[in-house]
């Protein structure tokens, strides 16, 4: 139970790193949770034996399942915009015409 513990603190301790750095709060807390658990959970799939006796690797798998998926967040929104057409340009309408001085 203490080992379950300890890979419930680890997400969510990991998850508020995250949150408290960024500037988009809510992207921050989907990618610190979803992280941290995959990488949890991945890492007690491949070394149960490893991640239910050493209290640190839970942490180092939370840590590194976030930095993972935050790679992957960053490499799918580059990727997204290699291939839109440029944007058109807009008609500048922001010029104005001034008069200085009285009109005759």
């Amino acid at each position: 139970m203490t080992t379950f513990i300890n890979a419930l603190l680890a997400v969510a301790v990991v998850t508020a790193a995250l949150v408290v750095t960024s500037l988009d709060r809510r992207t921050a807390v989907l990618l610190g949770a979803a992280g941290s658990t995959t990488g949890s959970f991945l890492t007690w799939l491949v070394a149960p034996d490893a991640w239910s006796e050493i209290p640190v690797v839970p942490w180092l798998a939370a840590a590194a399942g976030t930095v993972a998926l935050i790679a992957l967040w960053s490499a799918t929104r580059m990727w997204s915009g290699i291939f839109d057409p440029p944007r058109p340009v807009a008609d500048d309408d922001t010029a104005a015409l001034a008069t200085v001085g009285a009109e005759q």
